[in-house]
């Protein structure tokens, strides 16, 4: 149900809609977001439709992780010289400095300062790679369950799970909406390491929130109830929204309370 509080008579209403969506691991909510569905259609809720829009959802979530991973990497994997003259001649090479992407990191070996590329030349930063992080930078003790869950009322109807195995720094900086670090590119040399890195990290990068919140709008508003592939189309299949952890696992990965697909073959 809706829950609706007036702070004053005059005051602004804070209510939640009746549709939700939850990034969770574990109890610890992740990312969550209330949202209207205008001409909400029922038999969503029993729809093949709904569990692949959530599967489309968790999709672009762990893309976008595994992507984060790669930058978070490369930056933890600087390039190395032996001196200044070495740089200076490899940066010489416009083939070479193709391959470099904005921050990327530069050591020079014995230097007191590591450099960053800033798209047109080395710049010394404020700050030293820590080469202890690339020891073990994604080890089995990642590997972590997520949830990607769609609640309506409160009640959770459909949902997935899935490992993900990203490295420590990623998953405990989760931000759908891409927020989190945005600076002025312009001088990275004023900024601390922890900045530079969230920033390298979602340079260029979309707000994701709206994109999935879009996918479950549209999925749950078709106009016409035979719009949607539900049970009612297949003799053998019905939905049931209690069955154990592993049929769910089995059949799609999803969660214990999520709206699932059992086969049963016809009598």
């Amino acid at each position: 149900m809706f829950e609706r509080k007036k702070w004053s008579t005059n005051g602004p209403r804070d209510y939640k809609e009746r549709f939700e969506f939850k990034l969770t691991v574990g109890d610890i909510i992740i990312c969550q977001r209330y949202f209207r569905i205008n001409n909400f259609n029922e038999t969503s809720l029993k729809s093949y439709d709904l569990v692949d829009s959530i599967s489309r959802c968790v999709d672009v979530i762990d893309k976008d992780l595994k992507s984060k991973t790669l930058d978070y990497l490369e930056i933890f994997s600087p390039q190395y010289f032996s001196n200044k003259e070495e740089m200076e001649k490899f940066l010489a090479d416009e083939n070479n400095t193709k391959r470099l992407r904005y921050g990327h990191g530069i050591i020079v070996k014995d230097d007191t300062v590591n450099y960053a590329w800033d798209g047109t030349k080395a710049v010394p930063l404020s700050f030293k790679f820590d080469n202890g992080e690339m020891a073990n930078p994604v080890t089995d003790e990642d590997r972590v369950i997520y949830k990607f869950a769609f609640l309506v009322d409160g009640r959770e109807v459909c949902a997935k799970i899935w490992e993900g195995l990203y490295p420590k720094y990623i998953r405990n900086s989760i931000d759908l909406s891409n927020k989190r670090g945005r600076q002025d590119g312009e001088d990275i040399t004023r900024l601390s390491f922890e900045q530079y890195l969230d920033y390298c990290i979602v340079k260029g990068r979309k707000d994701l929130v709206w994109g999935l919140i879009n996918d479950i709008c549209l999925t749950c508003s078709y106009e016409h109830d035979e719009d949607y592939m539900t049970a009612n189309m297949y003799g053998d299949t019905y939905y049931d929204n209690k069955i154990d952890m592993a049929k769910i696992c089995k059949i799609y990965g999803l969660s214990k309370d999520g709206m699932q697909k059992i086969k049963r073959s016809r009598k």
